[in-house]
Formats: structure tokens, C-alpha cells, sequence
């Protein structure tokens, strides 16, 4: 009887410490997580936390659309699959935090150092490693395997397993717009994406390099034949792309820990919207990358977050069995 009234009592103070609530940290919301959670709504606040979850749904399909972008450049020109891609995203993350706490002080350019180093690395991974891989995809897929491996391991072992902080004045600082307030880095993301895809969309069609990489993703030969530096266009694609990734992550470390894994989501997210949007295809880059983030981002008002990873699987099996090609692929001769 001792036994059961000791059992008894635990228990009921186990309950009781439950009751207790505590304050979230600060700096670790979900931004998934809609502001208004009571059960029923109205209809104005419905339609309140739907235009939340759009603003935030376009911030994280931004972030998505750069790496959507890097991946389409690449494989478009050189038909290269670089899952890898993730990993670069990750380091992007890493290297804007070191030059900004370590180096410069100043975000802007930290992260303008970030691209540039990016670059570069993107340009030895280009002529080491996926160059003597061309034409053959298999070997592509292992390498790009094994380079996610050694480039997390070697995260590791320079910045260590613990996850790092990029403390920015633009977190803090809110933007009122209507009823809602959003973080003003939040709508950095979403223009400083638009600039770059503007920028990048002028550069492909407007400059005469753009032209090259163009012509080159139509028909290497012709290009060849036409005297395009076809070997010049292939490092500089995988250094646009890498760059593209390197923004990608120094632009949501702010927002989130910095940690090891945190360019997986976005590379499985990135490569749903070229799904979405059609493999080679720019524009299609954009849109599907904003559409995902845009589903996910909503489907949290109808279903528990923990379910929002889930809808780019969703989304990747119904294109596929429903539009393969995606929405501005176009379907090739002989395709089932």
C-alpha cells in the first residue's frame, strides 16, 4: 500500500508540473505555426491567417526557387544532376557566418564574399569531379553522393556538430501590413530573390555570354561549330548555380539555426518545384518553387505542421503521374 500511495503521489505531481506553462525562446517560432490557433475562426480571421501563411509561404518557395534555379542552370547547359546541391546551400549558411562574425561585420558583404566563394569552389567541383563524369549519369548521381558526405563531414570537423546563430537587426525588426506583422528580413528574402531572378532572366537573354549558355544548352555541337567557349559556359553555369545556393543559405540563416543537414529539406523542396515547373526550365523553376512553398505553407492551416514536409513528396508523385514533363516541360519524342 506504501508502494501504490508513493506511485500515487509522483504521479500527481507529475501532472501538476504539467500544468505549468513556459514562455517560447525568443527567435524560435515556427513561422509555419498560423498566429491565430483557436479552434474556430472567423471568417475575417480565416482569411487573415491564409494571407500570413501566403507571406510565408513565398518566403520559403524563394528560398527554394534559388536552389531550383542553380540545379535547373546545371543540369539545362550540362546535363548534370547534382544532388549535392543541398550541401552547397549548407555551406552558404556556414561561410556568410564566419565572414560576418569573423571578418567583416557587415551581412551585405558577407554574403556577397559567400557567393564569390562559392564560386569558385563550385568551379573546382565542376572541373574535378562532374566534368570527367559527363554523359555519364550514374557515376554523376555517386559522385554527387559522395560529395554531400565529405562536404558535411568536413562542416563538422571545422565548425563542429553544434548548430550556429546568425543574430541580425532584420529578425527583430517587424514590418506592419494590415493586421499582421512580419519579421523585415522575411521580406528581404522574398525581394532580394525577385531581383536576382529578374537579373538572372535579363542576363540570359539580353547579354551576349547569356546567349552562349543558351546555345550551348540547345545544342553543344552548333555551339562548338559557331566558336562558343563551350568548356567556358559549363564552369561558369556551375559557379551561377553555386552562387545561387550560397544566397540561398546565407539569406535564411538568420531566420534559422545553421547546422549541418539544413540544406536537405531545401534540396528535396527545390528539385519538387523543377518537377512542378519542368526540368530546363527557368520560368518553371520559379513558379514551382513558389508554388511549393506556397502549398506547404498553407496546408499548416488544415493540417498539423508536422505533416507540411510531406507535401512536396505529395506533389513530386502526382506530377509525375500526371504531367511528367511538368507544366512548362515539353514532352520528348518517344517518351512514354
Amino acid at each position: 500500500m506504501r508502494i501504490v500511495r508513493a506511485g500515487a503521489s509522483i504521479l500527481g505531481s507529475v501532472k501538476k508540473s504539467k500544468l505549468k506553462a513556459y514562455p517560447p525562446r525568443t527567435g524560435s517560432y515556427d513561422i509555419f505555426t498560423p498566429t491565430h490557433s483557436k479552434p474556430f475562426l472567423s471568417q475575417a480571421t480565416m482569411l487573415e491567417a491564409l494571407a500570413e501563411q501566403i507571406i510565408n509561404g513565398l518566403m520559403m518557395g524563394s528560398v527554394y526557387v534559388l536552389v531550383a534555379l542553380g540545379m535547373v542552370l546545371v543540369y539545362g547547359v550540362m546535363h548534370v544532376v547534382n544532388f549535392a546541391h543541398g550541401v552547397l546551400f549548407m555551406m552558404g549558411g556556414y561561410v556568410a557566418h564566419f565572414f560576418f562574425a569573423r571578418v567583416t561585420g557587415s551581412y551585405v558583404l558577407a554574403t556577397l564574399l559567400t557567393m564569390a566563394l562559392l564560386a569558385v569552389i563550385g568551379i573546382a567541383i565542376e572541373r574535378a569531379i562532374f566534368r570527367p563524369l559527363a554523359g555519364n549519369l550514374r557515376n554523376q548521381v555517386i559522385a554527387s553522393l559522395g560529395l554531400i558526405l565529405a562536404i558535411e563531414n568536413l562542416t563538422i570537423a571545422i565548425w563542429g556538430p553544434n548548430a550556429l546563430q546568425l543574430k541580425l537587426p532584420s529578425t527583430e525588426m517587424l514590418v506592419t501590413i494590415g493586421p499582421l506583422r512580419f519579421p523585415v528580413h522575411q521580406l528581404l528574402i522574398i525581394a532580394i530573390t525577385a531581383v536576382m531572378v529578374v537579373a538572372l532572366s535579363l542576363f540570359l537573354k539580353r547579354s551576349r555570354f547569356g546567349t552562349a549558355i543558351r546555345a550551348t544548352a540547345q545544342a553543344r555541337e552548333a555551339a562548338l561549330v559557331v566558336g562558343i567557349p563551350v568548356e567556358r559556359v559549363y564552369w561558369s553555369t556551375f559557379a551561377i548555380g553555386t552562387a545561387l545556393a550560397a544566397l540561398g543559405g546565407a539569406l535564411i540563416g538568420p531566420l534559422f539555426l545553421i547546422f549541418p543537414t539544413m540544406g536537405d529539406a531545401p534540396l528535396v523542396k527545390g528539385l519538387a518545384g523543377i518537377l512542378l515547373g519542368g526540368m530546363g526550365s527557368v520560368p518553371g523553376a520559379v513558379i514551382g518553387g513558389l508554388s511549393i512553398g506556397v502549398l506547404e505553407a498553407v496546408s499548416t492551416l488544415f493540417l498539423p505542421t508536422d505533416y507540411k514536409d510531406s507535401i512536396a513528396f505529395m506533389a513530386m508523385v502526382v506530377i509525375l503521374l500526371l504531367r511528367p514533363q511538368g507544366l512548362f516541360g515539353v514532352r520528348v519524342r518517344g517518351e512514354d
